[in-house]
């Protein structure tokens, strides 16, 4: 008798950008959960590449190169590509990959990070860089628009030179509010699986105060303590979290939480 996938009908709407959702969806699917992708966010250039393109020109002048997200990295490279440089510069550079997913874009790209903190988190690059020691470093930073302060502030307290052009934006894609109304509303979804803090936020933007009317009986599930500490400050409940703040995790968490 063939054993039952732990997610068996098992609905979770996915709100990470459409692109990024495949692996995300190929995990829950081997365990027979069924996912249902409405991005809340969409990743678009920022309003202009000059800041980013200025200080590629000069990159071997930079001695740590800090990147916190597989947009990031498509970021850094497309315009390295489009402005001509030479990628085998960063080899030169202290290249630090907030995760195992952000470091699996530089490998894609044949580099490999110096550096991946087991905090997956800013705190655990700026943890680790301390402990490199950053004093009179200078230090790139490619980083979304809306990226908390904290690295920036904090390496520049410890010495170090932070150069940190946008690389990217975030905004609400369009068609998404009027699907996720509709199917949130069915009450027929188990649990809104959330990866970053923005995909939160651009949710209760989306839907407001119905959002709490909204959610009925359907789960809040998080990738780590930043996103649940965004949603816990608009008054929602975190359901789920996993210890290790990666989407295998996540899903290995679901797991547990169901067959419980």
């Amino acid at each position: 008798m063939t054993a039952k996938l732990p997610l068996i009908d098992k609905r979770f709407l996915i709100t990470r950008p459409q692109a990024q959702a495949a692996d995300f969806v190929s995990l829950l699917e081997q365990q027979g959960g069924t996912a249902i992708c409405i991005p809340t966010i969409e990743i678009i250039p920022p309003e202009s590449w000059a800041p980013l393109d200025f200080v590629l020109r000069d990159l071997d002048e930079f001695d740590i190169l800090i990147l916190t997200s597989v947009n990031g990295v498509e970021a850094l490279f497309e315009r390295m590509l489009e402005t001509n440089q030479y990628i085998g510069t960063l080899t030169d550079i202290f290249v630090v990959a907030v995760g195992p997913k952000t470091a699996k874009a530089l490998g894609q790209n044949c580099i490999r990070p110096d550096l991946i903190p087991a905090d997956h988190r800013a705190e655990g690059v700026v943890a680790e860089l301390l402990k490199y020691g950053v004093k009179g470093k200078r230090i790139l930073y490619p980083r979304a628009e809306i990226a908390r302060p904290l690295i920036i502030d904090s390496l520049q307290a410890a010495g170090a030179e932070v150069v940190a052009p946008v690389a990217y934006r975030t905004i609400l894609p369009e068609g998404s509010e009027p699907k996720i109304r509709k199917l949130l509303s069915t009450d027929d979804i188990d649990a809104v699986c959330f990866s970053s803090s923005s995909t939160f936020n651009n949710l209760s933007v989306m839907l407001g105060d119905d959002l709490r009317k909204l959610q009925g009986q359907t789960k809040f599930f998080s990738i780590g303590p930043q996103t649940s500490e965004t949603i816990r400050k608009h008054g929602f409940e975190v359901d789920l979290e996993p210890q290790s703040w990666t989407l295998d995790s996540l899903v290995l968490a679901m797991v547990d939480y169901y067959k419980k």
